[in-house]
């Protein structure tokens, strides 16, 4: 079994998720290092249907950020 595949995978989802809110323990910088590592993730494994919706949160991050 491909633990890092798995643990990537289950990121993805959970941050997908319809009602899903970032908790106060993340902050901004390791929201988006997290981002980050799953977009370079999926990117090498090259499925880009998941990158463009990590683009999508990272652009939803960034405007949260400057209200």
């Amino acid at each position: 079994m491909n633990y890092e595949r798995e643990v990537m995978i289950q990121a993805y989802e959970i941050l997908t998720k319809k009602n899903f809110k970032w908790t106060n323990e993340f902050s901004l910088e390791m929201r988006n290092q997290f981002l980050k590592l799953l977009l370079d993730y999926f990117t090498d494994i090259e499925h880009y249907e998941r990158c463009a919706v990590i683009l999508g949160l990272q652009k939803k991050q960034s405007m949260e950020n400057m209200n």
